[in-house]
């Protein structure tokens, strides 16, 4: 009993999956972009007939989907079949469709192949049978539309007919129109330019009217405070202050001027009497610019001791170094020392 329980979990297990445990079949692969809700067990058809079911959808990690098929072995379909998934009703589940010409001899795509697969929508679907009415629909509306257009053509070209002469008439009218327009265009363009100008230079007219109107304003303000002011005021009296004023900066000024010269001559007297100090061999100013011979000869002597000093301490530099020394050594004086005897 437990074998038998089994068994039927496993054969139930495989049939709502779409598998016939008695039944030879073949697996297939079909990768599409979108199944458009295709799940399994859905039925595989070919012209109608279910030759297998669907067994197995998977997301790839490219987000492509994976389609398993189990189809009867009995059946051969070659390599190039296409896996239509498309709705049998207006419901919308959803099957899968072989198309291919005819059953194969030779070439064959066995299990494990993976076949070529589209998606057909639930309009295409339901009106895929109807392709050559509708085609037929549409030959007849062409016949029938062009030839309309034929008579009206036939009509709007007989200038005999009222109608033929009223769209000539008209087509007279349009071309008159589009050179007239042609003519005006070209009259815009060329003036664009000018009109442009003009009417900145306007622009500009005003603006400057409006600042000139403002600054008028201001003066004629500026003008009536003026001469109200005027009148408030008696100009002999304010004249007389202005004048007094006047003579009392100028006398102070010309009395600063003269203390100035006076200082200044004082100055120019003191320098004259220095000059003549120093001219007269008198300060040790005098001495030094009366006696430059002798300074001259100071200050070379002093640069030829300096010299010396160096020399003697590149020399004997242990006269100058004592750090464990008791007693100096005793100076020799070079041969050819330049010193003064």
């Amino acid at each position: 009993m437990a074998l038998a329980a089994i068994f039927v979990f496993v054969y139930g297990f495989n049939f709502l999956k779409g598998k016939d445990l008695f039944k030879r079949t073949g697996t297939y692969y079909i990768v599409y972009k979108n199944v458009d809700g295709l799940i399994p067990p859905a039925p595989v058809t070919v012209n109608g007939v279910q030759v297998g079911s669907v067994i197995e959808v998977d997301l790839l990690d490219n987000l492509d989907i994976l389609v398993e098929l189990s189809l009867d072995r009995d059946i051969s379909i070659p390599k190039h079949s296409i896996a239509d998934i498309y709705s049998p009703s207006p419901l919308g589940e959803k099957s899968v469709r072989l198309l291919f010409d005819r059953v194969c001899k030779t070439n064959c795509a066995t299990s494990g192949d993976t076949l070529s697969g589209k998606v057909t929508g639930l309009v295409a679907s339901l009106t895929g049978d109807m392709s050559e009415t509708l085609n037929e629909v549409q030959t007849v509306m062409t016949e029938v539309v062009s030839s309309g257009l034929d008579s009206l053509n036939a009509k709007f070209s007989d200038e005999s007919e009222e109608i033929g002469q009223s769209f000539n008439d008209i087509q007279g009218i349009l071309k008159n129109l589009k050179r007239s327009t042609y003519k005006l265009d070209k009259l815009l363009d060329g003036s664009t330019d000018n009109i442009a100008k003009t009417i900145s230079n306007l622009e500009a007219a005003t603006s400057n009217l409006k600042g000139t109107k403002e600054q008028l304003d201001r003066v004629l303000a500026n003008a009536e405070i003026f001469t109200t002011d005027i009148k408030g005021i008696n100009l002999k009296e304010k004249l007389d202050e202005t004048i007094g004023g006047v003579n009392t900066a100028l006398n102070t000024t010309v009395d600063k001027v003269k203390s100035t010269l006076n200082k200044a001559d004082n100055a120019i007297a003191g320098v004259d009497d220095i000059l003549t100090q120093v001219k007269s061999g008198g300060g040790s100013i005098s001495k030094l610019m009366n006696d430059e011979a002798k300074l001259y000869k100071s200050i070379n002597e002093a640069a030829i001791d300096m010299q010396l000093l160096m020399q003697d301490i590149r020399l004997n530099p242990k006269r100058y170094i004592r750090f464990f020394r008791a007693k100096s050594p005793d100076y020799k004086k070079p041969e050819d020392d330049p010193g003064r005897q």
